[in-house]
C-alpha cells in the first residue's frame, strides 16, 4: 500500500516500466482533453482511442493502426559509486548498507497513420516528460531524467502505412541494499555444499549444473 507520502521511491526494472505507463496513461486521461482518450481496464481499453502499452505485449497486434505509444525500457547498467559499494553501516545491527548507480533509458514510439498526429502525439510525450522531469525525479526518487531526444518521423518496418516518431529518455537512480539479505541464502548455500558427498565444494557445483542441463535437455 502507497503511503501518503508523496516520495515513492522505484528500484525495480519493471515497476520502473510501470511509472512511465502510468504517466503516460493519465495524461491522456478524458479530464484533459486532448483528442485521444485511454480508458483502463478491459472494457476501457476497447473503447479508448489511444493504445499505450509496453512494446512486448502480445496483444497490441489486434488493436490494427490506431495512434498508440509504446513504451521500451533499454538494458539498465549498474555502476560502482564507492570503494566495495559500502556507504554506510547501520550502529545496533552492524548492517552494511550499500549503494550503487543505475542507468539505462527509454524509448516512447509514437505511432500513427499519419504523420502530423504521431508527430503530436510525440511532443506530448516529450513535453510532459521534459517539463516535469523535476517533480518526477522528486516524487519517484530518481537521480536524473534526460537528456530527452526526439526523432524524425519514420514509417515503421512492419507496416509502410504507419508512421513512427520516437521520443528518448535517460534515466539514471539510487540502488540501495543491506548485507543481511544475501546472507542467511548464502550460509545455506555453503552449508549444503559442505555436507553433500563431493569431497570438492567445486564438484558439487558443477554436478548442480550439469543437472539443471539434463532437466532442460528432458523437457524440451
Amino acid at each position: 500500500m502507497i503511503e501518503s507520502s508523496p516520495l515513492v521511491p522505484i528500484k525495480s526494472p519493471l515497476a520502473l516500466t510501470g511509472v512511465f505507463l502510468c504517466i503516460l496513461r493519465e495524461r491522456f486521461h478524458e479530464k484533459y482533453e486532448l483528442p485521444w482518450k485511454w480508458y483502463s481496464g478491459d472494457e476501457g481499453r476497447l473503447s479508448s482511442t489511444i493504445l499505450i502499452e509496453d512494446h512486448q505485449n502480445p496483444e497490441t497486434e489486434d488493436f490494427g493502426r490506431r495512434p498508440a505509444i509504446y513504451v521500451q525500457r533499454a538494458p539498465i547498467q549498474y555502476s560502482q559509486i564507492a570503494i566495495g559499494d559500502e556507504v554506510d553501516r547501520e550502529r545496533k545491527s552492524n548492517k552494511r548498507i550499500y549503494n550503487c548507480a543505475a542507468q539505462t533509458h527509454f524509448t516512447f514510439a509514437c505511432e500513427a497513420g499519419v504523420s502530423a498526429e504521431a508527430e503530436i502525439l510525440a511532443d506530448i510525450v516529450l513535453s510532459t516528460l521534459m517539463m516535469g522531469s523535476d517533480v518526477i525525479e522528486s516524487y519517484f526518487d530518481f537521480r536524473k531524467l534526460g537528456p530527452f531526444a526526439l526523432s524524425a518521423s519514420a514509417k515503421t518496418r512492419q507496416d509502410v502505412d504507419i508512421t513512427q516518431v520516437n521520443v528518448q529518455m535517460g534515466l539514471s537512480f539510487d540502488v540501495r541494499w543491506g548485507s543481511q539479505g544475501i546472507a542467511p541464502i548464502l550460509k545455506e548455500v555453503i552449508v549444503k555444499a559442505r555436507e553433500s558427498t563431493y569431497t570438492d565444494s567445486e564438484d558439487y557445483f558443477v554436478q548442480i549444473y550439469q543437472h539443471s542441463l539434463n532437466d532442460r535437455l528432458t523437457s524440451t
